[in-house]
């Protein structure tokens, strides 16, 4: 496995040689939405880590000003944050991944290792702090006031220490990259990006010149992979399962003793799904990458990729490229999810239907994704077959149409069973007089002031009692 789809770095030694003319941006976006690269199935993935950035980032927003002086939220916040940044691993290939805009890469660098690496390591500090900020009963002790004070900033602070710390240690730095030149019909070359060690920047070109001539044009990046840097990638990950733990026994600490909290405990259970979704979706992906590398006979490398990609693969090598390629929407759809249920955890009683729009949120995505992957699969086998591969996306986003409806009720029960309603109880009795009125379509005078009388007597708002109505409308529409 490579690491040149998470890292780049910037020059220490610029040596761009114009042998070989350089790609344009047209040349770029058009190669990446190309047959041979699945129909922009990795540029879409690339965008897609960017939106769930951002998703994670207004999430964290929102859970802060939902409850600014809530330290719990400020945690959560953080975290969401650092989720957020895990997500957005090739997020730099959404640019022109180019020498001709190398410049960029150079900034993007910063995002790429050192904002990505001090998230990766906030995160596991912040997964150790679970207990500070939900009750466990074992252990009790760290479920003080004073840690929940400054735990959620101390954290982040440890991060960024830490990672300044090691960033130059031989372990963890990225000492050397070089640029992969290939001219349709011509041998490789290599353009120096950065870095002085020369003898590994010939024996990279050397194993491109034995795969032969080039059978596509193309640019791209390989670099030196330093073993430290896989480690916090993957011990992340790993440090969920502790923080899995975390939640399960806090789920139960809330529920015993003499003093039970019936809402922390169905807060930890929110948290819980979200740490579960991701954990499996994780062990899946590292199951993903040996099956993957089984079939290939070792260890999945920059060449294996790059000659799946621009070479003249077999059935199975193709199989190969798009498993390795799906492999990488993994870890976004994992942390998306895992935000969802944070914020659920978090807002579900403050923001009032924040279970219903998640819900949404959930069902729309999955099915987008189905939708995606559905298109590129049947996109893939017709290119095979007939070598027009645009007949298969037409034929999977009919066939999809047609059967949209079933395929969104159930994820309209997986969503159901995820993310329940957290009405009050003041609020159900509400939404159970009001689908009574509601039985045949209309409301009298007469209901709406029995309404109006029984909202004032659970203290129910305006604006809650318009949003409950909304609801249960827009609940009637969608059936």
């Amino acid at each position: 496995m490579c690491l040149n789809h998470f890292f780049t770095a910037p020059k220490s030694i610029k040596q761009v040689y114009q042998r070989n003319p350089m790609r344009t941006v047209k040349e770029y976006y058009l190669g990446a939405f190309s047959a041979d690269n699945l129909f922009g199935f990795r540029m879409i993935i690339s965008f897609s880590s960017l939106l769930i950035l951002l998703y994670c980032i207004f999430l964290a927003a929102l859970v802060w000003r939902a409850k600014s002086k809530g330290f719990e939220n400020k945690f959560m916040s953080v975290l969401l944050v650092c989720e957020g940044i895990k997500a957005s691993f090739i997020v730099s290939q959404t640019t022109p991944y180019i020498r001709r805009y190398e410049w960029l890469q150079d900034i993007l660098w910063h995002w790429t290792i050192d904002v990505f690496f001090t998230a990766h390591i906030t995160a596991v500090i912040m997964y150790l702090c679970i207990p500070i900020y939900y009750r466990l009963n074992r252990l009790s002790f760290m479920h003080k006031p004073l840690f929940k004070k400054h735990a959620w900033y101390i954290a982040p602070a440890l991060g960024i220490a830490i990672w300044l710390l090691i960033r130059t240690v031989p372990e963890f730095y990225v000492s050397d990259a070089t640029w992969v030149v290939c001219e349709e019909g011509e041998e490789p070359t290599t353009d120096r990006w950065f870095g002085e060690n020369e003898t590994w920047r010939l024996e990279i070109e050397e194993e491109f010149k034995d795969t032969g001539n080039c059978t596509a044009s193309y640019e791209a990046t390989v670099t030196t992979q330093p073993p430290g840097l896989w480690a916090i990638a993957l011990g992340s990950p790993l440090v969920s399962l502790l923080a899995l733990f975390f939640i399960r026994s806090s789920i139960k600490s809330y529920k015993e003793g003499d003093n039970p909290d019936i809402s922390k405990s169905l807060t930890s259970r929110s948290l819980y799904i979200g740490f579960l979704g991701k954990v499996i979706l994780l062990l899946f992906w590292l199951g993903l990458l040996v099956l993957i590398s089984v079939v290939n006979g070792g260890q999945v490398t920059f060449v294996d990729e790059t000659l799946w990609r621009y070479g003249d693969p077999n059935l199975t090598e193709r199989i190969l490229f798009f498993g390795w390629i799906f492999s990488l929407t993994l870890t976004p759809a994992a942390i998306a999810f895992e935000a969802m249920m944070f914020v659920h955890a978090t807002l579900k009683d403050t923001v009032f239907g924040i279970d219903n729009n998640l819900r949404k949120t959930f069902t729309t995505a999955v099915f987008t994704g189905i939708g995606v992957i559905s298109f590129i699969v049947g996109s893939e086998l017709m290119e095979s077959v007939i070598g027009y591969g645009a007949a298969g996306g037409v034929f999977v986003g009919v066939f999809l149409l047609a059967v949209r409806k079933p395929i969104l009720v159930i994820l309209d029960k997986a969503s159901n069973r995820f993310i329940p309603s957290t009405h009050t109880p003041e609020e159900t009795a509400y939404l159970e007089a009001y689908a009574t009125a509601m039985e045949d379509l209309i409301i009298t005078v007469e209901e709406r002031k029995l309404l109006d009388m029984m909202a004032s007597t659970y203290g129910l708002s305006e604006k809650i009692v318009n949003q409950l109505e909304e609801e249960y409308n827009l609940s009637i529409e969608e059936e």
